[in-house]
């Protein structure tokens, strides 16, 4: 059997819950639900195996957790959130998984509002993997923030390491449950990183945190609602403590250091790469909402070449640099969108071996001197040569527009890539390959990508089309 517990505070998609879980079930499940200072209206609809638990008052997560728990019959426990659908099987596939010391947690989906809970049907977003922040992030200390590039690393596996986790379900033997000591309501409090300590408990403990790509649940992120919400003291307290704990002390159980789990997942971020990789990364994941983005590359819905320059803006960036120039058009882009923006433009405006088409680049190069002069740096060189002019780490951002063949792309990307710093972004133009025109832009990327292991790679949108420029995408990746 398997015991089911939720907590419930004011919940107005309890009964769906409850419904997806028995119905869902290809086994024997029960379902403690501990309603947590409060009646539901209209009332839980009765069934053989689910038992309510009333508290008079409001006592908070983490106890209502451990008392389901303490009277949960099962051999197994999971632990879910009162608004969420599950997949078919759910029960059966976790409980054949799940080692003695294992917690275990299904692929989660979104709920979309506007079709739940009458429609019933999980939302397109798939969200799988977090990892714990360093203690010197300045906006998330040690907790769990979406890991998304992370699911490259182990797109074929169905049952994955998992270094931490939402905190919306989780599946475990009760036995391991009670070996970790329940949640501890102490130290901890009422609520507030109760996955960190799980996940914490259980990997320094012995055991191991997987993620289960078997089965799934949706999960409804609330907005304005009445249910549980975030008690500021208590939310402290816990953080607090769970900081102190494991990068301070340590739990009487514990048999591995903190540093064995930062080295099975290697690199982390903000562990292994620096706080301006990871600021730069997240803004862009909660500008463009992509903590759930795992197709690579990642196209950025909307965002086109003039979206590019405000992105630029909106990071503080003052420093770039255009390998590749022509008439100057997008480089007296840059210069419009992004006040006080110190702009080098780099381009030998001279033909070249292989170029298809001679040109009279004098042309050209007057024409940009105009647009350009007084307001940005032109260097008339080859990139090869050029390079040398500007020093390594200079940067906030380098775009590359330059030969479009392979062998130049690649060129231009170990030349100037060096030139920009952490955090900074690499950017270039025309991720598309044309053999017969001897253009191979997206093949010379994809390579360094690869070779690099550079995750994510970005890529704007080729429908957000504003000028002729946009069909085809501009690339780019947070240097680090």
């Amino acid at each position: 059997m398997i015991s089911v517990i939720i907590p419930s505070r004011m919940e107005p998609y309890l009964q769906p819950t409850v419904d997806s879980l028995f119905n869902q079930a290809e086994g024997v499940v029960e379902v403690i639900v501990v309603l947590d200072g409060y009646w539901p209206d209209p009332p839980i609809v009765d069934h053989p195996n689910l038992i309510l638990i009333h508290r008079t008052s409001n006592t908070g997560m983490r106890d209502n957790i451990n008392s389901a728990a303490s009277i949960a019959r099962g051999e197994f426990l999971m632990k879910c959130d009162a608004h969420c659908i599950f997949g078919k099987g759910w029960d059966v596939k976790m409980a054949a998984d799940c080692k003695e010391n294992w917690c275990m947690v299904p692929r989660r989906y979104d709920l979309p509002r506007k079709t739940w809970p009458e429609g019933g049907k999980r939302g397109k977003r798939l969200y799988e993997f977090q990892y714990i922040s360093s203690p010197d992030d300045p906006a998330y200390q040690f907790k769990g923030c979406n890991w998304p590039e992370y699911a490259e690393r182990v797109r074929d596996q169905e049952l994955c390491d998992l270094m931490t986790f939402q905190g919306s379900c989780w599946f475990m033997p009760k036995s391991w449950f009670e070996h970790i000591g329940g949640l501890d309501t102490k130290h901890y409090g009422t609520m507030g990183r109760e996955a960190q300590e799980v996940c914490l408990k259980t990997w320094l403990g012995g055991g191991r945190c997987v993620l289960s790509r078997n089965t799934w649940y949706a999960h409804w992120k609330r907005t304005k609602s009445r249910e549980y919400k975030k008690p500021v003291k208590e939310w402290a307290k816990s953080a607090k403590y769970n900081n102190k704990l494991w990068l301070e002390g340590k739990w009487e159980k514990q048999k591995r250091e903190l540093g064995w789990l930062m080295k099975r997942f290697k690199p982390v971020p903000g562990w292994h790469t620096s706080i301006e990789h990871v600021k730069t990364t997240r803004y862009i994941q909660e500008k463009y909402n992509l903590g759930f983005a795992q197709e690579y590359p990642v196209v950025i819905r909307k965002l086109n070449r003039d979206g590019l320059c405000d992105l630029w803006k909106e990071l503080g960036f003052k420093v770039g640099c255009e390998v590749g120039v022509a008439k100057g058009k997008f480089s007296r882009l840059m210069l419009d969108r992004i006040p006080g923006l110190k702009l080098y433009c780099v381009d030998q405006w001279n033909n070249y071996d292989g170029q298809r088409k001679k040109r009279d680049h004098n042309v050209n190069y007057k024409e940009a001197k105009k647009r350009l002069e007084g307001r940005a740096t032109l260097i008339r060189k080859k990139s090869e040569d050029a390079h040398y002019d500007i020093p390594d780490g200079s940067l906030d951002f380098v775009y590359i527009d330059g030969n479009h063949q392979y062998d130049f792309v690649m060129l231009d990307i170990l030349f100037w890539s060096r030139k920009v710093r952490l955090g900074g972004l690499v950017c270039g133009h025309d991720y598309f390959n044309n053999p017969k025109r001897g253009m191979a832009a997206k093949c010379a990327v994809d390579h360094y990508v690869q070779a690099h292991g550079i995750c994510p790679l970005h890529l704007t949108d080729k429908r957000a089309v504003r000028h002729r420029e946009d069909r085809h995408p501009s690339w780019f990746w947070v240097k680090e």
